[in-house]
């Protein structure tokens, strides 16, 4: 049975213990873990014990790895949870840190899906399909990805066609000079690139930009 031969403060870790364990590979824990588990100098941890500090030594660090990594900007559950299996983190830690990060509310695949619409329609508009693909690439379901689109639209209070008049209108000014067929042509690969179809993109070209009328308008 391992023995716990010394408790240190670890480094560049403000609140955190480093356990040296005899026979076994040292561990960070947090303080509160290392007084919930009782653990102190010359006590010797059976196979529960140390499964148990092992166990709460993966999750701990899944906690604080994965809160850096949602303090830079929303997260999908899928991409902390890539992020912390590079780290090479216990599949047991990191699924209780996520269940912990989920009841804290750090964690929100709807929520995350309607802040990331929101952020598109405002910095980036597309179509509510390049919306859903980017929000099933981050790992969101889509039933989730579906809910976060409508409610972020709605919060915007815009619709699909006014977010391809934003963007069309955008593009087509910078084609003026282009010779209009080729603009065409080049507007309706672009406005498909953003995901919105290709009925509303030619039905768009052909109210607001003709086959005879070159204007770029």
């Amino acid at each position: 049975m391992p023995e716990v031969t010394g408790l240190s403060p670890a480094k560049r870790r403000s609140g955190w213990t480093e356990i040296q364990l005899d026979g076994a590979a040292p561990c960070l824990l947090p303080d509160e873990d290392v007084y919930r588990l009782r653990l102190e100098v010359g006590a010797d941890l059976g196979e529960t014990e140390l499964a148990a500090v092992r166990t709460s030594a993966a999750r701990a660090e899944a906690m604080r790895v994965g809160l850096r990594y949602l303090a830079v900007r929303p997260r999908s559950r899928r991409e902390v949870e890539r992020r912390l299996r590079r780290d090479r983190i216990d599949p047991a830690g990191i699924e209780r840190a996520l269940e912990r990060l989920e009841a804290l509310g750090y964690l929100d695949d709807g929520e995350f899906a309607a802040a990331f619409a929101r952020d598109r329609i405002r910095l980036r508009p597309c179509g509510v399909r390049r919306m859903r693909s980017d929000l099933l690439a981050r790992g969101v379901s889509p039933e989730a990805a579906e809910r976060g689109i409508r409610a972020a639209m709605a919060e915007e209070g815009v619709t699909e066609g006014a977010l391809l008049e934003r963007v069309a209108v955008r593009r087509a000014s910078r084609l003026k000079e282009t010779e209009p067929a080729a603009a065409r042509r080049r507007l309706f690969a672009y406005l498909a690139r953003r995901g919105f179809s290709a009925g509303s993109v030619r039905a768009w070209t052909e109210a607001y930009w003709p086959e005879d009328d070159g204007s770029g308008a």
